[in-house]
């Protein structure tokens, strides 16, 4: 978009100098000529109105293409709506069947398991609700599928949000970018361990004029040497042709005048972006 608008601009800035040109080399040729000052003067007001035209052309086919990327927008935001509604509702729709398992587990005696399954109704609704407090449609319908993933993966992921994100300067996808690296390296490093012990957490909150977002998981500890190169394209503890997205990752957050560290045990990444009218991060 922005370089659309460039491009467009562009040519209306050469139109005017075109414009100016041709009025000066005008003026030179013909002024020892008061015959055809009249003329000039007409085809320089013709030239002008052809000029102005055009910009205000330019300004339409702006103000078009801004009302387009909004509808665009709000499309994106409605889809992501509707589908953490639909979780919502599917969530409810099935709670009798939970209930009755539950009921079930204890009829037979089962409470250890009985509580386990309890304990997993209440981390995926906890979950669910949480994502709603975000105000950020597009990342809570994103979060929302990692969290079905990871329940596929019989990986236990806690997210706990102690903030919207109303404030956020980074756009949806860039997020989107920067917590789906971070959670795809969470699952990866979990998921070899057994069912029980694969935790991921994620962290949303803000510090004064900041937001964080905090990603660990259970997995073996960094190596040092890994960890201090961690960033760099190609270093990876999954084997060759590996380690782009924490690199992909550090880029874009520094784009938005953000920080990221790292934590080798347990292994912890720490992404610090800032908020509407804060300085860039130290």
């Amino acid at each position: 978009m922005a370089t659309a608008n460039h491009s467009y601009w562009l040519i209306a800035a050469l139109l005017g100098q075109s414009f100016l040109i041709n009025i000066a080399v005008q003026n030179l040729q013909l002024s020892q000529y008061a015959f055809y000052k009249p003329i000039v003067i007409g085809a320089n007001l013709v030239s002008l109105s052809f000029y102005l035209m055009v910009l205000l052309l330019i300004k339409k086919i702006l103000e078009l293409r801004r009302q387009q990327q909004l509808l665009e927008q709000k499309e994106t935001e409605l889809d992501s709506v509707q589908s953490l509604l639909r979780t919502v509702r599917a969530q409810r729709h099935d709670i009798i069947n939970h209930l009755d398992t539950v009921y079930a587990l204890l009829s037979l005696g089962k409470e250890v398991l009985a509580r386990e399954y309890a304990s997993h109704l209440v981390q995926i609704a906890g979950n669910t609700s949480h994502l709603i407090r975000l105000e950020q449609p597009v990342i809570a319908a994103f979060l929302q599928n990692k969290l079905n993933q990871a329940i596929a993966k019989e990986i236990t992921m806690f997210i706990d949000v102690s903030t919207d994100l109303k404030d956020l300067t980074v756009k949806p996808y860039a997020l989107v970018t920067i917590l789906g690296n971070l959670l795809e390296n969470a699952m990866e490093a979990v998921e070899t361990l057994p069912p029980g012990q694969r935790q991921i957490e994620l962290e949303i909150s803000r510090a004064n004029l900041y937001y964080l977002f905090t990603v660990s998981n259970s997995g073996p500890p960094l190596d040092s040497a890994i960890k201090d190169a961690i960033f760099q394209p190609g270093v990876s503890t999954k084997g060759p042709d590996r380690g782009l997205g924490l690199a992909t990752v550090k880029e874009v957050v520094e784009n938005y005048g953000g920080t990221i560290e790292v934590k080798a045990d347990p292994v912890t990444f720490r992404v610090k972006l800032p908020c509407k009218n804060s300085e860039v991060a130290g």
